[in-house]
């Protein structure tokens, strides 16, 4: 989240900790985009009017160079035609007026991530298909059923729901599972995991988990 006005940021990301999102609080334009890109958010807060050599709109050109999927919701005070078409000029994309509610912002919130990686943040779950997966409780729900997963197995779905339907690099799921660089370490824990949830998902033939070599791990939904 990149918001000048302290007090307004530091209580939308206090909220937002509150309903179990981790959560980057920036308070001006310089070095948001290094910054971000460490961080590697799955939605992102921006201000518009920043202090600084840029703005928001600039921002996020330079942030869509590296991840051209992830949503953004711009916050601003300015109202233009100008200001709104710049924003909508973004795919992925969403616009919220100052002053506003903070339930306002959790629902567009909800609404863009829904759209990019059928994460439901009001319910703390994605949607795979007609399975429901909450990280949190490492619980799958398919129609009457559920099936508990460890907590290995809910990490690596949880890289793989973040990135639907895109390829993911090994290197980044054992980063991201086991925080470690070199992924030959934990190949064999991985395709294990990736072997059970093959298993614990097949009851929907709509989703695939495909591993291709150089390419890494994709979680599909098919029609």
């Amino acid at each position: 989240m990149v918001e000048d006005d302290v007090h307004l940021g530091t209580t939308v990301a206090s909220v937002l900790e509150m309903n179990k999102l981790n959560v980057l609080y920036l308070k001006g334009s310089t070095y948001v985009t290094d910054a971000l890109s460490k961080f590697n958010p799955d939605i992102v807060l921006m201000d518009v009017m920043l202090p600084g050599d840029q703005t928001g709109f600039e921002i996020v050109e330079e942030i869509r160079q590296h991840d051209n999927l992830v949503p953004v919701l711009f916050i601003t005070a300015l109202d233009s035609k100008e200001t709104l078409e710049r924003a909508f000029s973004f795919s992925n994309a969403d616009y919220l007026s100052k002053p506003f509610k903070i339930q306002e912002v959790l629902l567009r919130i909800n609404n863009l991530l829904v759209k990019y990686c059928q994460y439901y943040f009001m319910e703390q779950c994605f949607r795979i298909a007609d399975v429901c997966f909450y990280p949190d409780e490492q619980l799958l729900t398919y129609h009457d059923e559920s099936v508990r997963i460890n907590k290995c197995q809910a990490a690596v779905l949880n890289v793989l729901c973040n990135h639907m339907n895109s390829f993911v690099s090994r290197e980044l799921i054992v980063q991201e599972v086991w925080q470690l660089d070199n992924c030959k370490l934990k190949e064999n824990s991985l395709n294990n995991t990736l072997s059970t949830l093959r298993k614990v998902l097949s009851n929907e033939p709509k989703i695939e988990i495909t591993s291709v070599i150089r390419l890494g791990v994709r979680l599909k939904i098919t029609e």
